[in-house]
């Protein structure tokens, strides 16, 4: 992590954030850095599973960032036991762990997020607020996993093109490849010359037109049509 030297500009004062990791020197060091660029205050530091899965459903943080490696029970099954009592909450996985298998594993269990340790503080606080907002974010070193892996789930499926595509205008279908190639809304906004508050309207007009609930299913309606494809095409 770095880049911590010139704090955000913004009041975050009233964001609780838990932080679940079994290295206590690593977890204190990250609060530090947050209260420190990022102005939040309102921490939960856990360094196991048990005490975290105890406090957390009842304290409702507004995110947690958890890591897989803990001494008593794995992140990602922490992660589904939390949602299991508080489907509301967000997690986001934070971890060195690379893994395909990991990676799916932590989506699949509803976490909202996969970033590895080797994120710089920047990322780390724009993937809190983007989740806040409710986007899904998979860092970049470990995105090529799930969308490899949603191709290869759907490559085979041979079927006519959705008629819901035919409710879409240009730019949303613009909008819409991006989606289906994994990049971000900053990424989308940079791509197409637009503003990123634009492209979370196009994205929230999607899932409403294309009848999803969230960005996932949003992503994988993409694939399923080739828009991935076309866009690699191109």
């Amino acid at each position: 992590m770095d880049d911590y030297s010139k704090p955000i500009p913004r009041d975050n004062s009233k964001i609780k954030l838990a932080i679940v990791d079994d290295h206590r020197i690593f977890g204190e060091g990250l609060k530090r850095l947050l209260e420190h660029k990022a102005g939040f205050n309102d921490f939960l530091l856990y360094t196991n599973a048990t005490d975290a899965l105890r406090t957390i459903p009842r304290e409702k943080p507004d995110l947690s960032l958890i890591d897989i490696n803990l001494p008593d029970m794995d992140g990602v099954e922490l992660t589904r036991k939390i949602l299991k009592q508080e489907p509301a909450l967000k997690v986001v996985i934070l971890t060195v762990d690379d893994s395909k298998k990991t990676v799916l594993r932590a989506i699949s269990s509803g976490a909202y997020g996969y970033l590895l340790k080797s994120a710089s503080l920047n990322n780390i606080i724009s993937s809190i607020f983007t989740v806040l907002e409710g986007d899904l974010v998979i860092g970049a070193e470990v995105a090529p996993l799930v969308f490899g892996e949603l191709r290869d789930l759907v490559k085979s499926i041979d079927k006519p093109p959705s008629p819901l595509l035919e409710r879409l205008g240009k730019r949303e279908h613009e909008v819409l490849q991006k989606v289906a190639e994994g990049k971000g809304n900053h990424a989308i906004a940079d791509e197409l010359f637009i503003s990123e508050k634009t492209v979370k309207n196009y994205v929230s007009h999607l899932m409403e037109k294309l009848e999803v609930p969230d960005r996932m299913q949003l992503i994988v309606f993409a694939i399923k049509e080739g828009l991935q494809n076309q866009g690699e095409e191109e």
